[in-house]
């Protein structure tokens, strides 16, 4: 399962789009929550919007704790923030051994074995 990691302070434009195709997980801000709210009324008629809204001040090796524990996420994007050596490590530590840049961050993929 794929999932949206999103840091940027207002996403607010794109996340409905982005909400209906993928759980998005969106840093607290006062544009972010109000587009989150409305997504959270969309998921009355489609209830596979999924839209969760963090404080920027997470700890990241918490943060994608939980994401794993609600998603089993496979692929997560990671959108308005830049890789650190502390996000690389938790990521690895976490199987996500792919990770490919993207026009507005990264992408963590966990690469299974072919057996």
């Amino acid at each position: 399962m794929n999932v949206a990691l999103v840091f940027t302070p207002d996403y607010s434009e794109r996340l409905h789009k982005l909400a209906f195709h993928t759980p998005v997980w969106v840093v607290e801000t006062p544009e972010n929550r109000a587009a989150a709210e409305e997504s959270w009324l969309q998921a009355v008629e489609w209830p596979h919007i999924s839209v969760t809204v963090f404080r920027a001040d997470h700890e990241w090796r918490a943060l994608l704790a939980q994401i794993e524990l609600r998603h089993q996420a496979d692929t997560i994007d990671i959108i308005g923030t830049e890789l650190t050596d502390d996000m690389r490590t938790v990521l690895e530590e976490a199987g996500f051994t792919r990770i490919d840049p993207m026009a507005e961050g990264f992408r963590a993929r966990k690469v299974i074995p072919s057996s």
